[in-house]
């Protein structure tokens, strides 16, 4: 792929999006990633976010990322939600001389401030929307579900692009109607570097939930799988790693059917911290209700883990057998996919074509070179 390096003087890389560092989710992860190698291919990377916490500095650049964040509210009033898109549209104004490109991350607030000034005709730089969440239940699919959601598909529209992390956002689109010659796929990259230094595990006993700890992701399930492994196979172990609303309630569970020396739960663990993380299990989890490519399941793979996840998304498209798949919100078929992850003399993980379709300086590369204006 041949690299297009910005030649104007309009060179800055533009991400919005809801969420950014130092929270830390695969959607933070991933706009970090991309800001990174932005800089990388020529451009001065700039992330507009929210400001849920007076902790988070209003205006930071660190590692050559300049971040600014518009105050808001995990309220999410509608008041709330048009202050910051009036602040949204203000900054995109004020630095629309010096914008490449910019990057949108949701189909949700910040792609409808974009588009209604892409419709407007008062920014002229090409803007791509990428769905942020996959599977049945993802953002466009919530986008149809409100309110005035004619009015807010027309504005979504107006961006140049609009992009799919996975086969269920393309469909979605292509089923409400969005512009068939705006849609691209284009996947979450990753660092793909941990390939080259680690190595898949013998055998599998130690099992890791990555994710936010929410009921949809199927946690309840996998405990009672989980539970039911037990009884066969007392050595194997199981870590939620994660927050979310259902902690407290998975603990009790955990507590109450006397789990509690086999489960470990150690909260959100910092990016940097991952390669310990996946060093320390031999097995991701994953046995989501919905997904389109959850960013946990390619580091997993980037770290050579064995994975283990509900038949949701792209999961049987992407890994095939290389993978132990079960379906969804169904506990027994869980148990079973993990049990045979566990009796397989030789689990597989072998994702070389994969890894190389979603290294993150291929994916950067994809994007710039769509939006890249000579």
């Amino acid at each position: 792929m041949t690299v297009i390096k910005p030649e104007s003087s309009a060179q800055i890389a533009l991400i919005i999006t809801p969420q950014y560092l130092p929270m830390l989710g695969g959607m933070e992860r991933e706009c970090a990633l991309l800001a990174e190698q932005f800089s990388r291919l020529g451009y001065k990377p700039m992330v507009i976010t929210e400001q849920f916490g007076t902790d988070f500095p209003a205006e930071q650049i660190e590692a050559g990322v300049k971040v600014i964040r518009i105050p808001s509210s995990a309220q999410r009033s509608v008041v709330v939600q048009l202050r910051v898109a009036a602040a949204l549209m203000k900054l995109l104004l004020h630095h629309r001389n010096d914008v490449a490109f910019a990057v949108v991350r949701t189909f949700t607030l910040p792609a409808l401030a974009v588009g209604l000034l892409k419709r407007l005709r008062l920014i002229s730089f090409p803007t791509l929307v990428t769905a942020e969440t996959g599977g049945s239940e993802d953002d466009v699919v919530a986008l149809e579900r409100l309110p005035l959601a004619r009015l807010s598909k027309t504005l979504v529209s107006s961006n140049d692009f609009l992009n799919g992390l996975c086969q269920a956002n393309v469909d979605h689109m292509i089923e409400f109607g969005y512009p068939r010659q705006k849609i691209t796929m284009i996947p979450n990259g990753i660092d793909t570097s941990p390939w080259q230094t680690t190595e898949a595990p013998a055998s599998v006993e130690r099992f890791l939930f990555l994710g936010r700890l929410d009921a949809s992701k199927g946690i309840f399930e996998l405990i009672e799988a989980f539970r039911g492994l037990r009884q066969q196979h007392e050595a194997i172990r199981l870590t939620f790693a994660g927050e979310g609303p259902e902690k407290d309630r998975l603990q009790r569970m955990c507590s109450e059917l006397e789990l509690d020396a086999s489960i470990a739960f150690v909260g959100r663990v910092a990016y940097q911290d991952l390669g310990a993380l996946f060093a320390s299990h031999d097995a991701l989890v994953l046995p989501s209700y919905s997904e389109g490519m959850p960013l946990s399941v390619l580091e997993a793979v980037a770290h050579h883990r064995v994975l283990v996840a509900s038949d949701v998304g792209d999961i049987r498209r992407l890994f095939g057998g290389r993978a132990y798949i079960c379906e969804p919100r169904d506990r027994q078929s869980l148990e079973e996919s993990m049990h045979a992850a566990i009796d397989d003399p030789h689990p597989r993980a072998d994702y070389e074509e994969i890894i190389a379709a979603v290294s993150i300086e291929r994916v950067a590369q994809e994007l710039s070179s769509l939006l890249h204006q000579p």
